[in-house]
């Protein structure tokens, strides 16, 4: 009979020391979420580097903690490689997916979109198992784009296409997504978004409010030459205007046929007539 992978013993023992309440198990959780460094090709206007007084180094997993990583591996089923970073331009990109892919884990990516060599594209393509794939944008136009995301919206396009033809011959399951972090400069693009997501090829459209922490307050010049002030750009000084925009997105997707994760309205939904 053959041997059970380690990621599957894993996952049965966990299971059985949640049901037996062990108190100091010997299972790995199964899903786990890394970011490998903190270095990222793209400046962001509401990236935390932005943050007065920020002084972060640039760091990355090294030593003991790498060691752990690549130990683990072998044994979670589901493998997220996300953060504040760019896992696509890492050093060890080839070398994390293949060591994922002979444990034939659940492969997690999150990406801005700007990496699309010919050899991403095929290592993604062969990947043996299954693969969710999020291409994070925040715009449906090459303006907005450029504000928040400060790069060349029609390259960014050009490569997930690219992504979405060569994924067309995995035999694994593969789930495509794309992202939008809501804000005072991009809300008007909420639904149009919908659409470009449709057209991309993707699977379901992920929504997420600007953060709202009081501590995330600063004023930067954005790459359109613009002002962007952070706290005027968070959605809870225009309600009404995302809540008219997250209504407009949800027919939109309903329309379409599209998976949809959204914020929920800030205002409480009118009753329905006659409602007691």
């Amino acid at each position: 009979m053959a041997r059970l992978p380690e990621n599957a013993r894993n996952r049965y023992l966990a299971q059985h020391e949640f049901a037996r309440g062990v108190a100091e198990p010997r299972s790995v959780p199964a899903i786990l979420q890394f970011a490998i460094n903190n270095a990222c090709n793209f400046k962001c206007v509401y990236c935390s580097d932005h943050r007065a007084g920020n002084d972060i180094p640039r760091t990355r997993l090294e030593g003991r903690s790498w060691d752990d990583l690549l130990q683990l591996i072998p044994r979670v089923d589901v493998l997220a490689f996300h953060g504040i970073s760019e896992f696509f331009v890492d050093r060890n990109f080839f070398d994390l997916v293949a060591r994922c892919a002979d444990a034939r884990a659940t492969l997690s990516l999150n990406t801005n979109g700007s990496v699309a060599t010919p050899r991403h594209v095929e290592v993604l393509r062969d990947y043996p198992g299954p693969m969710d794939v999020n291409f994070s944008l925040d715009a449906a136009t090459a303006p907005t784009f450029l504000r928040i995301r400060g790069w060349d919206f029609e390259r960014v396009l050009a490569n997930i296409k690219t992504y979405v033809a060569a994924f067309a011959a995995r035999s694994a399951p593969t789930q495509l997504s794309t992202s939008f972090v809501i804000c005072r400069s991009n809300v008007h693009e909420m639904a149009p978004f919908v659409r470009l997501a449709r057209d991309l090829g993707m699977h379901e459209v992920k929504f997420y409010r600007l953060h709202e922490y009081g501590s995330l307050a600063w004023t930067i010049q954005a790459p359109d030459g613009t002002s962007f002030d952070y706290r005027d750009e968070c959605t809870d000084h225009f309600k009404e205007l995302h809540d008219e925009q997250v209504t407009a997105a949800i027919a939109e997707a309903e329309r379409l046929g599209l998976r949809l994760a959204i914020p929920a309205l800030y205002a409480e939904p009118a009753a329905a007539s006659g409602a007691k």
